[in-house]
C-alpha cells in the first residue's frame, strides 16, 4: 500500500509515529509523512533546520514532506498561529499534490486541526482516512489551556465534528475515548479501540546510566512530558516528606512546566533528591526506565485525564518495571488489572504513602510486578501485533472500496 501519514510532529522529534512510519516502510509499504519542521517541545526550530534550508527527505525508507509551519513558541497566540499555519500549508500542499495514496493515517496529538489537511486530501482523491485520537478535543483545550470562551469552544466542536464525520475510522487510544466520542453521535462502526503501541527494547543493550551511581538508593523514573497536566508538584511535596529515605527521582524529558517545577524543587532544597535528566533519545530513555526500580506516572484529577492512557505507561510495561501511579481512570485500571504496581490517591499524602509502601516491599513482590508488567505489555501493547491490526484494517477498507468501485462501474455498463 501507499500510505500518507499526516502529523505535526515527526523525527527528529520523539513521538511513536516515528516508529510506526519506519515499521510500515520496512514491511514493504510506501510511506510518506506530511509534517512540519521540528520544534517540539521548545517551541522553536531545531538547530540545523530552517524554512529556506535543505532537509533530509528520506529517513529509514520513509519519505518526508515538511510544511513551513510557524513555531509555537511559549504563548497561546503562538500555538494558535502554529495550528492555523499547519492547516493552511497542508491544504496548499494537497491542492498541488498529484500523488495518489491508498490510505491516510492521521497522528493526532494536539492540536486536533491536524486532521483538516487529511480531510481535504480525501475530498480530492477519495482516499480513506484513519484518524488516530491521542488527545480529546475540545476537552483538552478546556482542561489543559483553561479556555472557557463559548465562541472558541463552539468553533472547536464544529471542527471536531467535521473531522470525525468525514474520517472512515477513528482509532481511539483508550476505551474511555471510545465511549466519550460515541456521545458525539458517531457511529459505533467507525470507532475502534487501538491503543498506543510500544517497541520492546533489547534489554541487553540498555546500559546503566552514569547518573545511577549509588546502588543502595531506590531510583524512580518519570519519563515524558513535564506539563501542568502531570501534576508533578504532588511528587515534589511527597519527596519533601521522604527526605530521610534513600530515594532519588529522575525526571527524563522536558516540557512547559519544567521551569516552574525547578523553582519549586530549589525552594524546598530537593535538588539532590529530584534530578532533571532533560530530553534524551528514546533509547536513552529506555535505559533510564529499565535500570530504575520503578516508574512513576501521574495525572491531575479531572475527567479528561481519567480517560487517557499516557504513553509512558506502555514504556514502563515494555521495560518490565513496577509502576507507581498517582492517577485514576484508565491508568489506574491497567495497573490494577496487570498487578504490576501500586496506585495512590492524588494527594501528596497518597503519593508519600505509596512510595513508602514500595520502599518497604519485599524483593520477591517487586520481581513479580516486573514479570506482570512484561506479560501485560505482550498481551496488550506489543508493537508488531498492533501495527498488523492497523494494516489489516487498511487493507480490508481498500478491498471494500475496490469491490464497490467495480460494482458501480459494472452497473454503469
Amino acid at each position: 500500500m501507499k500510505i500518507l501519514i499526516v502529523s505535526q510532529y515527526f523525527y527528529p522529534e520523539t513521538f511513536r509515529v516515528n516508529i510506526l512510519a519506519k515499521v510500515l516502510a520496512a514491511k514493504g509499504h510506501t510511506v510518506k509523512v506530511l509534517t512540519g519542521y521540528p520544534q517540539y517541545p521548545q517551541g522553536k526550530l531545531y538547530k540545523g533546520y530552517g524554512f529556506h534550508l535543505p532537509y533530509q527527505k528520506e529517513w529509514n525508507q520513509v519519505y518526508i514532506e515538511r510544511l513551513k509551519v510557524l513555531p509555537r513558541g511559549k504563548t497561546c497566540v503562538g500555538m494558535l498561529l502554529n495550528c492555523i499555519s499547519f492547516v493552511w500549508e497542508g491544504k496548499k500542499w494537497v491542492k498541488q499534490c498529484r500523488e495518489k495514496f491508498d490510505a491516510v493515517y492521521v497522528f493526532e496529538v494536539s492540536p486536533v486541526t491536524v486532521g483538516l489537511p487529511a480531510i481535504e486530501y480525501k475530498r480530492k482523491f477519495g482516499t480513506p482516512v484513519y484518524f488516530n485520537v491521542q488527545d480529546l478535543w475540545p476537552e483538552n483545550v478546556e482542561e489543559v489551556l483553561g479556555i472557557k470562551n463559548r465562541i472558541v469552544l463552539n468553533w472547536i466542536h464544529y471542527i471536531v465534528d467535521k473531522i470525525y464525520k468525514e474520517s472512515d475510522y477513528i482509532l481511539c487510544a483508550s476505551q474511555g475515548f471510545v465511549k466519550q466520542i460515541a456521545k458525539r453521535r458517531i457511529g459505533e462502526e467507525k470507532l475502534l479501540y487501538w491503543p498506543q503501541f510500544c517497541e520492546k527494547p533489547d534489554y541487553n543493550k540498555l546500559k546503566k546510566p552514569t547518573l545511577f551511581q549509588e546502588e543502595e538508593e531506590c531510583k524512580l523514573v518519570f519519563a515524558g512530558n513535564i506539563g501542568e497536566a502531570q501534576g508533578l508538584d504532588l511528587l515534589v511535596e511527597a519527596v519533601e516528606r521522604l527526605k530521610e529515605e534513600k530515594i532519588k527521582i529522575y525526571l527524563v524529558g522536558d516540557g512547559r512546566a519544567r521551569k516552574k517545577l525547578e523553582q519549586l524543587i530549589e525552594k524546598k532544597g530537593l535538588q539532590k533528591k529530584i534530578i532533571f535528566v532533560g530530553r534524551v533519545s528514546e533509547k536513552e530513555a529506555d535505559a533510564y526506565i529499565r535500570n530504575a526500580d520503578g516508574g512513576y506516572l501521574s495525572f491531575k484529577n479531572t475527567p479528561l485525564f481519567d480517560l487517557t492512557i499516557p504513553a509512558k505507561l506502555q514504556s514502563y510495561l515494555a521495560c518490565g518495571i513496577p509502576v507507581l501511579a498517582a492517577a485514576g481512570g484508565e491508568s489506574a485500571r491497567i495497573v490494577k488489572e496487570a498487578a504490576c504496581g501500586l496506585v495512590a490517591d492524588r494527594s501528596a499524602e497518597g503519593v508519600e504513602k505509596m512510595i513508602k509502601e514500595f520502599l518497604r516491599m519485599p524483593l520477591e513482590k517487586k520481581e513479580h510486578m516486573k514479570k506482570q508488567a512484561e506479560s501485560y505489555f505482550e498481551e496488550n501493547f506489543e508493537m508488531g501485533r498492533l501495527i498488523a491490526e492497523l494494516e489489516e484494517i487498511m487493507e480490508l477498507k481498500n478491498k471494500e472500496q475496490r469491490e464497490n468501485s467495480a460494482f458501480i462501474i459494472g452497473k454503469r455498463k
